[in-house]
Order: C-alpha cells, then sequence, then structure tokens
C-alpha cells in the first residue's frame, strides 16, 4: 500500500473533496455521488490510499470488479509493475486488497463456492438451478470463518461501488459484515443513489453508507471538462407487417368481447344485484376496502343508462353528471372485481361470470390471475423485443458511420445474446425473428455497411479476422503469451474469429477487446447490458445504441453512462446517444371501439405535463418512464438541460407512418452536427445565475390556491357589499328631500344593517386580506404549502438544516405549470422535503390523516381534500402539528383520522373527487439547470 501513488491528475471536484476529506469522512465514512465515468473508482481508490489499511472492496459485476483492480495497477504502480501478489480476489483469501463482488461475498457467507454471475443473465431462458442453502449451522460456520479472516488481515475499510437496489440477501451479507467487523470506516459511492425507494429502504441504504457527503451532477461535470457533451435522440419505427398483425388481432378481440359484454343483460343485472349496489349504506365498510371496484360498478352502470339513485352517489359524494367515462382501465377494474377479487358476491351469477372468464382467456386477455385488455405483457413484449427495430439500428448504423467514418466508435446493448441464432455456415441464412446480440450482429453483418463488427459477452467473443494482429499485441503489452489465446474462425464467415483466454486470465478478455475498441480494431460492438452496462470503462464510445428493454432508471443512467465520458485520445468528443421506440398502431388509430353507452371511450386521460397528448403505447410510454432520470439538452430554444421527455419537443410532431419518418429525419438531422451540439451545451450551461447548478424541483399544474379565494372571495364580498352600504347610507344623508320622512328612515335602517354587517365580516375579512396578499398568487400559494411541509419536517427531525439557512422558492411559468424547490437544504432533505409536497398535491392513495376544508358562498357549497404526506401522519401528534401550521398558512381545515369509519367514509369521498374530476392533478420530480 504505501507504494501507491496516483500517476495523473485530479479533476476538479475529486480534487475538493480530497483536500477536504479529513472533514468529510468523519464517523459515517465518505458518501459521493457522482455520475457514470466522473472518476468515482480512482477517488475511491485515493482515498483508500490516503486510510492506509487493509480493504476490501465490493462491486456489483465482475466487469466493474476487474476494473478496480485495472484502475489501482494502470493508475497507482508505475508502468511496468504486474498486479501485486497482496491484491485478492477472494474473500475466503483477503490481502492487503481485496476486491469481490457483492454476489462472492453473499456465496462465501453461504458456504458455497464462489459463482460466476454474468453469463447467466445473459441467457433469457436459462432455468439454472439455484444453489440450495446450506443449513443454518453450517452458514454461521461459514460466515464467522470468513470474518474471522478479515479480521486477521485486519481490515479496517470497506469500498462499497453501487451499493443500491440490491438482493434482499446480498443486503443481509453486507449489514453483517459491517457489524461484524466495528464500525469499519466506509467509503461509498454511487452515480445513482436510490431516491426512488420508499423512506424505509433509504434509511436501510444510509445506514450502510452514510449520509452523502458530496454530489456532482452531469452537467457540472460537462462544464468543468470531466463529461463530454452528449445528446440523446429516438428512433421511432412502426410493428413489422407480422406484428402489426398480432397487434390488431388481438385488439379485434378486446372490441368483440366488449361489445358482447355491453349487451349482455345477464352481466348488466349481475352488477345491479349486487350488494354494494342494492344496500350501498348496510356496506359502507366494504365499499371503503376497495373504493374503486365500487366505482367501476357506478362507471360501468351510468353508461349502460341506468339511474343510480342519490343515495347510493352520496356515498361518493357526487353527482350523476360527474361520473367518469367508462374506459378500458375501468372495465378491467370491474372485471378483476367480479371475476377475481369479489367473486364469492356473485354466487348466484356464477354461470355468467364463468362464461366470461372462459373468454377472457381464449382471446389471452388473462395474466397471473388478472384481468389485462389494455397492455397485456404479450403486447407489451411484442413491441419491447420488435424486430423492427433492427432495421432501426442498421439505419442509425448507416448514418453515424457515413458521419464519423474511421472515428465511429459504437456500442449496441441489448439483453440476450440468443446463440442460437448464430449461422452454422455460409450459406445459413436463416430469418430473424427476435432482438438480440447474435441477431443485431448479423442484422449488421447482413446490412452491407461497411464496418469492423464484432461481439463482447460473458460467453462469446467476436472480432474481425483483420483485427487479430492488434489484438496479440495488446496481449503481449499484457504479459499474455500468444499460447493462451485461443482463434477459431467463424464457421459462417471467415472475416470473424471467437476469441478465448485460457484459465484466470480470462479475466483480461474484457480489458483486451476494450483496447481493441479504442485502437479502431472494431468500430461497431455489440454486446450485453448486464456485462457492458454498468461500470464498464470505453472512453473511446462516441455513439451508443440502446437495444435494452430495461425499464429501471438507475440500469438506464447507467448504461447512458457508457458514452459520456471524455476521451483523452478525442478531446473534441461528443457523444451521440440513441433510444429505439416502437409506436403501438392500434393505439395510434384508436381502433378500439367502445360504441354502446351515453359516456364510453377508449382514450386514456392524458397526462397534462406530457405535450404529446396522443397514446402512442406501451414501448414509448416507457421510454418516457426511463428518460424522467435524465439530464440532458432540449431541442428548443434557448437550448435548456432538464430532465424528462418533453426536452425533445415533440408535441406538435404528426404521428402517422410519414409523420414518424419525418421525426427520424429531424433526429438525424441533428445527430451529424455535433458541432453544433457542443455549441448548444456551451450556450446551455452559462447560466443567467451567478452560480449555475441542478435544481430538484416539483413540476405541478394544481396548488390549494381554491382553498383561500373560495372564504377570500366570500368575506371580502360581505365587506363590500357592507361598504357600499355606508356610502349609499352617505349619499341619502346629502339627498336633499328632507320632508320625505321615509327617505330618512330608509337612510336609518340601511346604515344600522350595513354597519352590523361590516362589523360581523371585519374578522373574516380581514384574515381573508391577509391570506390574499400572502397567497394571491399560484406560486405565493404554493410557497405558503411548501413552508408547512418544511417546518412540520423540522420539527420532526426530517429536515435538520436551520430553518433561518432554508427557504421554500416558487415560479410559475408561461403554462400554467408551477415550480417548487427547497434551497439549502441537503441532498436528501431536498428529497424528502419534494416526496412529502408530492403527497399533498396529488391525488390520494390510502394516507392516515386527510384535511378536508368545507365552505359555502350563499347557495354554492365546495370540499376540498388533501392527504398528509405519510412521513408525517405516521404519528398523531406530528400529524396535529401540520394542521396546526396548514391553518396558519394555508386556511383553516379539518384534520381527519381515515382509519375511523367516519374518516374511511370521509377518504372515500376524496377519492370519487379525484376519480370523477375533469381536472388531473399531476405533480412530477424534475431536475433543471438554473
Amino acid at each position: 500500500m504505501r507504494n501507491l501513488a496516483f500517476q495523473g491528475t485530479w479533476r476538479a471536484y475529486q480534487q475538493k473533496i480530497l483536500d477536504d476529506l479529513a472533514n468529510l469522512i468523519g464517523d459515517d465514512g465518505l458518501h459521493i455521488v457522482a455520475a457514470p465515468g466522473s472518476g468515482k473508482t480512482i477517488l475511491g481508490l485515493e482515498v483508500m490510499r490516503r486510510l492506509g489499511e487493509a480493504t476490501l472492496i465490493l462491486a456489483p459485476s465482475k466487469t466493474i470488479r476487474d476494473q478496480w483492480a485495472q484502475r489501482l495497477r494502470a493508475m497507482f504502480l508505475p508502468a511496468d509493475v504486474a498486479e501485486p501478489d497482496w491484491i485478492s480476489h477472494d474473500v475466503r483469501a483477503p490481502g492487503t486488497v481485496t476486491i469481490i463482488t457483492y454476489h462472492a461475498l453473499h456465496a462465501a457467507f453461504s458456504g458455497r463456492a464462489s459463482e460466476e454471475e454474468i453469463a447467466d443473465s445473459e441467457e433469457e431462458d436459462n432455468d439454472r438451478a439455484q444453489s440450495v442453502e446450506a443449513g443454518k449451522q453450517e452458514t454461521d460456520k461459514a460466515r464467522k470463518k470468513i470474518i474471522a479472516k478479515l479480521r486477521e488481515g485486519n481490515v479496517r475499510t470497506l469500498v462499497l461501488d453501487e451499493a443500491h437496489h440490491l438482493r434482499n440477501e446480498w443486503w443481509k451479507a453486507l449489514t453483517m459484515l459491517k457489524e461484524a467487523l466495528g464500525k469499519p470506516t466506509v467509503v461509498a459511492l454511487t452515480a445513482t443513489p436510490p431516491y426512488d425507494v420508499d423512506p424505509q429502504e433509504w434509511d436501510r441504504y444510509q445506514a450502510l453508507c452514510g449520509p452523502i457527503d458530496g454530489e456532482i451532477s452531469v452537467p457540472e461535470l460537462v462544464l468543468q471538462g470531466d463529461l463530454c457533451p452528449h445528446q440523446d435522440y429516438v428512433h421511432f419505427s412502426l410493428p413489422s407487417t407480422l406484428e402489426a398483425q398480432k397487434l390488431a388481432e388481438f385488439r379485434a378481440q378486446v372490441a368483440d368481447f366488449i361489445e358482447t359484454l355491453l349487451e349482455s343483460a345477464e352481466f348488466k343485472l349481475t352488477i345491479l344485484h349486487h350488494p354494494w349496489i342494492m344496500q350501498p349504506i348496510g356496506n359502507v365498510e366494504h365499499i371503503l376496502d376497495d373504493a374503486r371496484f365500487f366505482s367501476s360498478m357506478l362507471i360501468f352502470l351510468n353508461a349502460q343508462y341506468v339511474d343510480l339513485p342519490q343515495s347510493t352517489l352520496d356515498i361518493l359524494g357526487v353527482k350523476a353528471r360527474e361520473i367518469p367515462d367508462l374506459t378500458l382501465e375501468w372495465i378491467e377494474v370491474l372485471l378483476n372485481g367480479v371475476i377475481y377479487t369479489h367473486r364469492d358476491d356473485f354466487q348466484d351469477a356464477e354461470r355468467t361470470i364463468r362464461y366470461q372468464q372462459d373468454r377472457l382467456r381464449e382471446i389471452k386477455a388473462v395474466e397471473h390471475g388478472k384481468v389485462r385488455l389494455t397492455d397485456p405483457r404479450s403486447v407489451q413484449k411484442l413491441l419491447v423485443s420488435s424486430v423492427s427495430k433492427l432495421n432501426a439500428i442498421v439505419d442509425i448504423t448507416r448514418l453515424e458511420s457515413a458521419s464519423m467514418r474511421d472515428e465511429l466508435r459504437m456500442v449496441i446493448l441489448s439483453d440476450y445474446i440468443r446463440k442460437d441464432m448464430l449461422p452454422t455456415g455460409p450459406a445459413d441464412v436463416p430469418p430473424i425473428e427476435r432482438m438480440g446480440v447474435v441477431p443485431i450482429f448479423e442484422t449488421l453483418r447482413r446490412s452491407g455497411v461497411d464496418l469492423k463488427l464484432g461481439i463482447l459477452t460473458g460467453s462469446m467473443v467476436l472480432i474481425p479476422a483483420g483485427s487479430k494482429g492488434i489484438l496479440d499485441e495488446i496481449a503481449d503489452d499484457l504479459g499474455i503469451g500468444a499460447e493462451h489465446i485461443r482463434y477459431q474462425q467463424a464457421a459462417f464467415d471467415a472475416g470473424f474469429v471467437s476469441v478465448e483466454l485460457a484459465g484466470e486470465r480470462g479475466r483480461n478478455i474484457v480489458h483486451m477487446i476494450t483496447e481493441l475498441f479504442g485502437r479502431g480494431g472494431i468500430t461497431v460492438l455489440v454486446g450485453t447490458q448486464a456485462l457492458l452496462g454498468e461500470g464498464w470503462d470505453a472512453p473511446s464510445v462516441n455513439t451508443l445504441i440502446l437495444a435494452s428493454t430495461v425499464g429501471s432508471y438507475v440500469l438506464s443512467n447507467q448504461m447512458r453512462g457508457r458514452a459520456i465520458r471524455i476521451d483523452p485520445q478525442a478531446p473534441q468528443k461528443a457523444a451521440n446517444v440513441w433510444h429505439l421506440a416502437v409506436i403501438d398502431p392500434e393505439k395510434l388509430e384508436q381502433r378500439i371501439p367502445l360504441r354502446f353507452g351515453r359516456k364510453s371511450t377508449d382514450r386514456k386521460a392524458p397526462d397534462p405535463f406530457d405535450t404529446m397528448t396522443i397514446d402512442l403505447g406501451s414501448d414509448v410510454d416507457a421510454l418516457k418512464r426511463r428518460f424522467y432520470a435524465f439530464e440532458g439538452l432540449s431541442f428548443g430554444e434557448p437550448p435548456l438541460i432538464e430532465s424528462g421527455f418533453q426536452r425533445l419537443m415533440l408535441g406538435t410532431a404528426r404521428w402517422d407512418a410519414r409523420g414518424v419518418d419525418d421525426i427520424n429525419k429531424m433526429m438525424e438531422r441533428r445527430a451529424i452536427d455535433r458541432k453544433a451540439l457542443k455549441a448548444r451545451w456551451h450556450s446551455a450551461l452559462h447560466s443567467k445565475r451567478a452560480v449555475a447548478r441542478m435544481q430538484e424541483t416539483l413540476k405541478s399544474n394544481y396548488t390549494p390556491k381554491g382553498l383561500v379565494n373560495w372564504n377570500t372571495t366570500k368575506f371580502l364580498f360581505a365587506q363590500s357589499i357592507a361598504l357600499a352600504g355606508l356610502i349609499l347610507g352617505e349619499f341619502l344623508q346629502d339627498f336633499e328631500v328632507t320632508d320625505i320622512r321615509s327617505l330618512q328612515e330608509l337612510e336609518s335602517v340601511l346604515f344600522v344593517v350595513f354597519a352590523l354587517l361590516a362589523i360581523f365580516c371585519l374578522p373574516g375579512a380581514f384574515k381573508a386580506g391577509r391570506l390574499l396578499l400572502r397567497n394571491g398568487s399560484l406560486e405565493g400559494s404554493m410557497k405558503q404549502v411548501g413552508t408547512s411541509v418544511l417546518e412540520a419536517l423540522h420539527h420532526m427531525g426530517v429536515i435538520r438544516t436551520g430553518l433561518e439557512k432554508v427557504s421554500v422558492e416558487a415560479t410559475l411559468d408561461q403554462n400554467g405549470i408551477i415550480y417548487c424547490r427547497l434551497e439549502g437544504a441537503t441532498t436528501i432533505e431536498r428529497s424528502r422535503f419534494l416526496d412529502a409536497m408530492r403527497e399533498v398535491l396529488v391525488p390520494p392513495q390510502n394516507p392516515r390523516y386527510i384535511l378536508v376544508r368545507s365552505s359555502k358562498l350563499w347557495r354554492w357549497k365546495r370540499v376540498d381534500y388533501h392527504a398528509l404526506p405519510s412521513i408525517i401522519g405516521r404519528k398523531k401528534e406530528d400529524a396535529i402539528y401540520f394542521a396546526q401550521l396548514w391553518n396558519r398558512y394555508v386556511g383553516d381545515s379539518e384534520l381527519v383520522y381515515t382509519r375511523s369509519a367516519e374518516g374511511r367514509l370521509m377518504l372515500l369521498k376524496f377519492r370519487a373527487k379525484s376519480f370523477a374530476s375533469a381536472f388531473t392533478r399531476k405533480t412530477d420530480r424534475v431536475s433543471r439547470w438554473e
């Protein structure tokens, strides 16, 4: 360890952390959040070196494990030194530095041999036998033996790389290890903290890794020159003819099923005779347990022209005209309740229900005991794995190859290898009908595009035969002799050879192929996201195609991080990241008819934030979710840096076949102009603020302004009448008709009446005026809601930063969308604040407490509901404190406990109001550079 010395130059953020290391590391260790490609591995090794103690490094995969050893050797040891013998990859025989995977730690603690996990995860239908867990006594013995070895080696530092979203058994092994070592120094490094998890899981993560000590965003790193300018593009396509036919057949079957269902008098009577419909008052408790099913029955009957009694509607607190339209989503809720959840309530109609269930099974609209009419998994899988994406990959590759020529370094990531689809000979040209590494490779090989094509997976490596000499040079540089490398010419094409390394040297294969790729021996590399999607370091990548179906924001962000690293050999690098999406033509053309009933539709409610108001299907929806995690450059003018799909500015696009082609051409024009991309990043990064940074913000189309305005209007209107009356009295007094006694009497009466009215309304008017001044604007109202949440969380100790150092900021854009953020707080404090705000503003799930405001303006009555955030509603005293703050800052409301009979009924009305409302409350968390 003493011989280690960093051989490079520190980046600005790394130097800042190292300069302040003594203050940052503390009792909780060090916890750093930085984007993929920012140099976290090098930073972790330097912190380990400075601590100077025996260290255990844990990584999420073999690839990343091997990179730790490679970085240590390349950046901290002289060039001619091989890997030292004090570096170990076996926790059973630890060295001064031991580098293993989380999986290997769990396997060792369980008394099993270490297993290789990557190759298994690259095959779709691998039903590998799970290792049988050893008995508890044997497991305890194995764990104690390993811990004794680590103690004997005086291991006092744990380095945790991406220690989040781990399997439960890995969590347990990590927790036991940390406790057994007796407060070791933990150095936690991550690009994607698990902000998306529930508070309990976050607490578990923070207990392991400690509070976040430093965080740096992608735009900050681009500004400092530590990441390259980059842009996300989407290539849209339509399903193949065969796939479109399958979609059309399924949707036609769904349409026929619904048509028959709505014509069925027996099914209609079955719903009408349900006890919740017949005797709603006597079944309130049951209705409260499943309000959505009750609502679905009312919506169905209303669409069938059934006049529902007001007593039934009163349970939900709605009028007949407020009942929502019948949609596919509501029919799903209805059928799932009738066929599965509440089947016992329909015993007299078993024959009718069995008939409908059999019909649903016939059209394959039942999955795992659940009715799926909108997007069953078969439809989702068909779209996400559509072979039309293969044509999209060829189009993108041809475009990028023509633009970049020999400088192209493209990586294509897929989920599965599909080795069985590799041709057996030159004449073997089977049709390509599935997505995967081999299908992508074969499609490109057959396309005729001039490329140096290769494959890199955990179990298969293919390179161009002409690049064999370069690979031999790389192997020689690593001290690997030719006798340890096995080449075999591909049976289907003499232009390719497979590569294998014998024994322990096999660990070097990823590094060798990466180096070959960097030197241009391969220009288009196809691999799996399991091997290359996380932690793989290839600075030369300048084009990435994500052909993976993964929707996780953590993995998506990790995969995208492969392309945005700077390349010392290409200082002007700018990277293109391509996403693939297949449009559902059936959704596009809205072909599912619901022709029966007065209120029915097949269109789902539009997202108020989504500029693309048309439903393009599940594959595009998954892509939008993926973009939620990406902070990138907008297509608008001036360019902005923000997260979310809306930054691609596709709101006015046409979504027919010609329009899709126009969108793709627009994407292609932008993609080939990398010089303009760098200029746009420069423009967006230089914000008007003195110190620009990424701000995590709550974006909402709703704020409780109406609570203020309703009573504000009432009291100020009454006060205005009173003042008008007094003025009228003065006017009559000055009116020179002294001989009219009745006028004098009228004047006196008016004066007394309006004076009393003014006195009576004065307190309410004063309070209403004060609230109007404070909350008069939408952003003012949002700020007051935020202040209530902030002070409550501070009172609870969730936010520990002093209130004098933090502030709630709210702004309004030209579209009426309000943005709210917390300034001056720590990262996790901001996250907790935004989570709580979101729960206040969106429709309820199942809160323990709600705030209810009832008000009248003469004949008009209004009721407003808001949920208490779950983190505040856990304890009664916290809920009461929040209600007091709400009454002070926002307006008077009643705190209702929803676990009581009365409270549950109130919650039911709250839910029903959100179902029935034509206005959809929507709140999202977004990141913006400002």
